[in-house]
């Protein structure tokens, strides 16, 4: 019923959660374990590989530090999934995705729907949950990847682009942004997650935020509610403002952010904070 499709980078990893996986799913499953312990595939290589592999007519692409806690979870999968206007599911997302550089959290819990446990060595376990309306399964417009449902045929459609993002990241928001228009994308509240890190964002989220908006610009902004113009250009400005400061540190080539700040420039032109930003690229970028 469901092949569980993971870009594996560490053995003993796997079997753990391919054990719970076992426990907990509760239907017939197969485990597609793709091995990239050596770094050859990148994710959507890797993912769409697995797909190809599998055999039955669910396709759930999860990382390997994953923990399910709920009994019986893939006939919730399959219950969902089983709605053909429904293209993927997830724990985590947001609602309006905006056309500023920007990973799907950035607005905030006010347009985020998410139920994940999190527990990084260190630190203590915390649950990060945001329903306000109490559903068991609500609209967004992009899921995280960290646990990312779909039908083969759904998939057969839009298969990961391998092309455009050779590496980590952004691989979730370009397949959800590319079903978007035919399918809805969901979150689900019926399943428990424990996942065992934290996302990051390095030089590799860095060049696939430029890619994918550069892709998808024609679409951007998009999502499942409306937002005015005027609070829209403010989320946008302060979406640039946010890339464009992680960028001016990183060792990526300062073309690749001049886009950004025509951007920002078009929204606020004369305002202090896009002023500053201008001079602190100047100064750690071109005088450096």
């Amino acid at each position: 019923m469901i092949s569980i499709i993971i870009c594996s980078r560490n053995s003993e990893t796997l079997r753990t959660v391919s054990l719970n996986v076992e426990q907990t799913i509760g239907v017939a499953h197969e485990v597609i374990a793709i091995d990239n312990s050596r770094g050859e595939y990148g994710i959507c290589q890797a993912y769409n590989l697995g797909a190809r592999r599998s055999q039955y007519g669910i396709l759930c692409f999860m990382h390997e530090d994953l923990c399910f806690h709920t009994p019986n979870w893939g006939g919730k999968v399959a219950e969902v999934l089983s709605d053909p206007s429904i293209g993927v599911l997830g724990v985590a997302g947001g609602m309006y995705q905006l056309r500023a550089p920007v990973p799907w959290w950035f607005m905030g819990t006010a347009y985020m729907r998410e139920q994940v446990l999190h527990s990084v060595p260190g630190e203590a376990s915390t649950l990060h949950f945001v329903n306000p309306e109490a559903q068991t399964l609500a609209d967004v417009a992009v899921v995280d990847g960290l646990w990312l449902c779909s039908t083969k045929a759904v998939w057969e459609q839009h298969p990961f682009d391998e092309k455009t993002f050779p590496a980590f990241h952004f691989y979730d928001m370009d397949y959800c942004t590319s079903i978007f228009r035919q399918y809805r994308v969901c979150v689900t509240f019926e399943v428990v997650i424990e996942h065992y890190s934290k996302g990051s964002i390095n030089e590799a989220w860095l060049a696939n935020a430029l890619r994918y908006q550069r892709k998808w610009k024609q679409r951007l902004p998009f999502g499942v509610i409306k937002i005015a113009g005027q609070q829209n250009a403010e989320l946008e400005r302060r979406g640039l403002l946010d890339f464009i400061d992680k960028f001016i540190p990183s060792k990526l080539s300062s073309n690749k952010i001049i886009s950004s700040f025509a951007q920002l420039l078009v929204l606020a032109p004369l305002s202090r904070e896009s002023l500053g930003m201008v001079r602190r690229f100047v100064r750690l970028r071109l005088l450096r």
